[in-house]
């Protein structure tokens, strides 16, 4: 059974597209020297091994070509390109800080340890102790001397967030600056520096965040709501920031009531919170999170009698336990891009920086199909 067959077992979202996993496993021959000679299978050959149509073999081609690996050359085929790639066994490191609380971010992790022997990198774990340390003024210095002196050359970096009254957008870009002066490469994860809709000046992969706040609405929609609000937690990052951009823009396209008084931060686990969203008289509900969904509804349920339809977010395993509807984020897919993306820029990589955006998938469950 091929990589392509094994997939098939695999959750709808999780699934790669059929040319992905074709240069995936060249890209894993490649690098293991299945191809002394420097051939490569033709577009033909692909077709009849992995059996996919012409479009896909010529796709996962023209992939590997991008990532430096083969190069194309009209009437004589694909050959394995020496100059290019990325350098071997490359040493990167980890900066999550909730690398080991989030099962959103644990997956990611599992995701770019699963590509990094495709890519040649030999990743590193960095540590939640490391991240405190470094993000509440440690010293900067000190940790890229850690690196430099075991030989990392690149860092996957998921800014830090915090409470709405301080600013780590400026801590943030000083680290990131900092391991670019000094030759490491970065990739940030999930959030970008600063504030939305900023964009930095380095490789970012995550989801559309606005495009899955505009869908939590758009399903609640479809299910009969009219009055939607939007809970989430205190803290100010630039993930929520653009879920929140997407919830109002859907919201105003469908002629709901909008202003200051559908959203809603604070505590789920808060009776007075729950009581001052419960005030709005809501019959749908957006979550920033799953987690908040759970720790919420169960508050909810104690001090108002209103039903609501519900939608949260990332769809951890717990939400098909407890029948919650989520938008499903590719956590694989973002791990195995972010490991592209560094074994791009590893590889002299000089384009500008990538902003590689996932869509995220809306998991429909009783939360939101139920009765209101």
């Amino acid at each position: 059974m091929n990589d392509t067959d094994r997939d098939m077992d695999k959750k709808p979202g999780d699934r790669k597209p059929p040319y992905r996993d074709v240069a995936d496993t060249l890209r894993e021959k490649i690098l293991a020297g299945k191809y002394p000679a420097g051939k490569i299978p033709s577009e033909r050959a692909l077709m009849r091994y992995y059996g996919v149509s012409r479009a896909t073999a010529s796709k996962a081609l023209d992939a590997l070509v991008d990532d430096g690996l083969v190069i194309r050359r009209r009437g004589s085929g694909a050959f394995v390109n020496a100059t290019g790639g990325p350098p071997r066994t490359a040493l990167v490191s980890t900066l999550f800080a909730e690398m080991d609380v989030r099962e959103f971010f644990s997956s990611i992790c599992n995701s770019i340890a699963d590509r990094a022997r495709a890519y040649n990198l030999s990743l590193v774990w960095g540590t939640r102790r490391e991240f405190d340390e470094l993000t509440s003024g440690g010293s900067v210095a000190a940790y890229i001397a850690r690196c430099r002196s075991i030989g990392i050359r690149g860092v996957f970096f998921v800014p830090q967030d915090s409470p709405p009254d301080s600013d780590p957008g400026r801590r943030n870009r000083m680290i990131a600056e900092a391991l670019r002066t000094n030759g490491i490469a970065v990739v940030l994860i999930d959030r970008d520096l600063g504030t939305f809709p900023q964009r930095s000046d380095f490789d970012f992969v995550g989801i559309d965040n606005v495009q899955a706040g505009y869908g939590q609405v758009e399903h609640l929609v479809g299910r009969g709501c009219r009055r939607i609000v939007y809970v989430t937690h205190e803290k100010r990052v630039w993930t929520v920031d653009a879920r929140i951009s997407g919830f109002r823009g859907a919201i105003e396209d469908f002629g709901l009531p909008s202003g200051p008084g559908v959203l809603f931060r604070g505590n789920p686990a808060s009776e007075a919170f729950v009581r001052s969203v419960a005030r709005a008289r809501p019959d749908g509900i957006a979550f920033v999170h799953d987690d908040m969904a759970i720790e919420f509804m169960p508050v909810w349920e104690r001090v108002s009698r209103r039903k609501v339809r519900y939608v949260g977010m990332d769809d951890i395993a717990h939400c098909a336990h407890l029948g919650i509807s989520s938008m499903r984020q590719p956590a694989r897919f973002i791990g195995e891009e972010a490991a592209r993306l560094m074994a791009l820029r590893l590889g002299n990589d000089t384009l500008p920086p990538r902003q590689v955006l996932f869509s995220a998938e809306l998991v429909a469950r009783a939360s939101s199909l139920g009765g209101a």
